[in-house]
């Protein structure tokens, strides 16, 4: 790290004082120059600095008893308490001198900041990790204990996470995708502020977060815990004109629940956005969703050919479909579809007996009803598949 940004220090705060500056590792060896041709060359009074950690000042006759060592002022650069190297500006001691704690305070700063970055970044990586390996956790491979030590080690316990929630950045204002998705991880970290929480940002714009709530042994009291979280959440990251998608997994109680959790997470929200869903998403209300989505493409193609045969090639198909999902979702009650579409009951009828006489599956048998209903699904799943396929 040192040896990467020697020549930045060097060249930025010659800039500044308007002197020579340059700078050696540990052996006096100089890393850094506002004269590039010196790098690689012996700095003899670095030596003697660093050895006992104080500034001093070369002369123009001490300069003169070393080999291309010119009169200047030498401090001992450190980083958390360790001497690694030298800063020393060229020039008569007497006139350079005053620029010495600065220069030296400004090496310091720029080495703290560098390495608070690359701790965070190994961080961040770490955390990676950590979520891969709980999304790839399989019993039989018997990996559990190391996984549960790379989280201790990062200082989480992951017995005590009982759901998976994947968030992901879908539409922001007028401003770098980057720096929103800074701003949308800040919130998360606000959010979901317990301590206890491991909060993972990974690529494509998400957020992972495996949840340790307070209450952890009633399933529908995780699944409570998580929605009012993410519900603040997302209040939160709209007001900031952020609109993100959360999708909260299966609860869980042990390490291969976690997992379940996370697949489950990041499915639905797969899902979802292939289905038109936003916004918060349980893993739950997509099981259905799920079991199709599993089966092979070829089988799926075939089986929703053959149930909507004659009614998927007509321009009022959307129509036909979200008249026959809102009477799935009702259930079958006429009265309440009909108001839900702002439609008549007799116009309701008219459809339901139209998809009838098209498909030959009848909407008040149940077996009929759920037929249709898979074909439907199975139908925007791959039209939705399709689309980010081509995004």
């Amino acid at each position: 790290m040192f040896k990467k940004m020697a020549q930045n220090i060097a060249k930025s705060t010659s800039e500044v004082i308007g002197y020579g500056v340059l700078v050696t590792d540990e052996k006096g060896v100089i890393i850094g120059c506002n004269e590039e041709k010196r790098i690689g060359e012996f700095h003899p009074p670095s030596i003697r600095v660093m050895q006992e950690n104080r500034p001093m000042a070369t002369s123009t006759v001490d300069a003169e008893n070393y080999l291309n060592v010119l009169p200047g002022y030498t401090l001992p650069i450190q980083l958390f308490d360790n001497v690694l190297g030298s800063v020393s500006i060229a020039g008569l001691p007497e006139e350079v001198a005053r620029y010495g704690l600065l220069v030296q305070k400004q090496a310091e700063i720029m080495l703290r900041e560098q390495a608070f970055l690359e701790s965070n970044l190994l961080r961040e990586r770490a955390l990676r990790d950590l979520i891969e390996n709980v999304a790839s956790y399989d019993p039989r491979n018997g990996n559990e204990e190391f996984i549960m030590m790379q989280a201790k080690e990062l200082g989480f316990n992951l017995s005590r996470c009982r759901a998976a929630i994947v968030i992901e950045m879908r539409k922001w204002s007028n401003e770098a995708a980057e720096s929103a998705f800074q701003r949308m991880l800040r919130e998360t970290k606000t959010s979901f502020s317990n301590p206890r929480n491991v909060i993972c940002p990974q690529e494509n714009y998400r957020v992972t977060v495996l949840l340790s709530p307070s209450s952890d042994k009633d399933p529908n009291k995780i699944y409570e815990a998580a929605e009012t979280l993410s519900k603040d959440f997302l209040d939160s990251v709209k007001g900031k004109g952020i609109h993100a998608d959360v999708s909260i997994g299966f609860p869980a109680f042990d390490l291969q629940g976690l997992t379940r959790s996370l697949i489950s997470a990041r499915n639905s929200l797969r899902l979802a956005k292939q289905l038109g869903v936003k916004g918060m998403i349980r893993s739950e209300k997509f099981t259905g969703e799920s079991l199709l989505d599993s089966l092979p493409a070829v089988s799926r193609e075939n089986y929703v050919s053959m149930t909507l045969k004659g009614l998927d090639s007509r321009n009022d198909y959307e129509e036909m479909k979200e008249t026959f999902l809102a009477w799935c979702e009702s259930p079958f009650a006429s009265g309440n579809v009909a108001d839900k579409l702002s439609m008549h009951r007799n116009s309701l009828q008219y459809r339901l007996k139209k998809i009838r006489s098209l498909t030959g599956k009848d909407p008040w048998n149940f077996k009929d009803a759920f037929e249709l209903w898979a074909a439907f699904m199975i139908s925007d799943i791959s039209k939705g598949s399709a689309t980010d396929k081509r995004n």
